[in-house]
């Protein structure tokens, strides 16, 4: 039925209303039909990110609001033999690629975990920094998760070994297999996360 089907004849039934406010009064309803349809029908591409010099683990899912489904995952890597910046600008460029290719509408990244040495603690900042650049380039939202929210969200425990969340990774995409590298399936608990987050709001 549409607004359009009313008779300006036609009364209320109750004789409450005018036929002026029942046609905007179903004319409003059928609009909040619809954006109720989208929020739970609507689909986002995330791209998870580990980061890392010698290697960066990606994932991407594709998700609603009730459910995920596996996209693609893989892994950076450069080499040691290389300058850092030659090092960081490969990381730059294969991060741009990867969004280029599947146009994601988020990215959520592992941030800096400072239980480590200073050295590798500014690398993989470095690493970071290039790749919020590849996503800022092309207006991509940036959400930084600690490897602890990381943790939690998969399993319930901030202080779970890595086998424990991949397991998790696993059995959320409904997947025989862990996915390796080990860092894409990092990379993909990122974006579960993230995925889980947005739910709660």
């Amino acid at each position: 039925m549409s607004p359009e089907g009313i008779e300006p004849s036609t009364p209320c039934l109750k004789g409450r209303c005018s036929t002026a406010e029942l046609r905007a009064r179903l004319g409003n309803f059928i609009k909040f039909v619809g954006l109720l349809q989208a929020c739970y029908t609507d689909s986002m591409l995330i791209l998870g990110i580990d980061p890392g010099t010698a290697d960066t683990g990606f994932g991407i899912i594709k998700c609603t609001r009730t459910e995920i489904k596996l996209v693609d995952y893989g892994k950076i890597q450069t080499s040691n033999k290389d300058s850092s910046s030659k090092r960081l600008d490969l990381i730059y460029e294969e991060a741009t690629t990867i969004i280029q290719k599947h146009k994601p509408q988020v990215l959520a990244i592992e941030s800096l975990f400072f239980n480590v040495n200073a050295k590798s603690a500014s690398a993989v900042g470095q690493a970071i920094g290039v790749i919020k650049l590849a996503a800022a380039k092309k207006k991509i939202e940036v959400f930084e998760y600690p490897p602890l929210k990381v943790k939690m969200s998969l399993t319930k425990n901030g202080r779970a070994e890595k086998r424990q969340v991949q397991s998790e990774v696993r059995k959320a995409l409904r997947i025989r297999k862990i996915p390796r590298p080990t860092h894409a399936a990092d990379a993909l608990a990122v974006a579960i996360c993230h995925w889980q987050e947005t739910r709660k709001k």
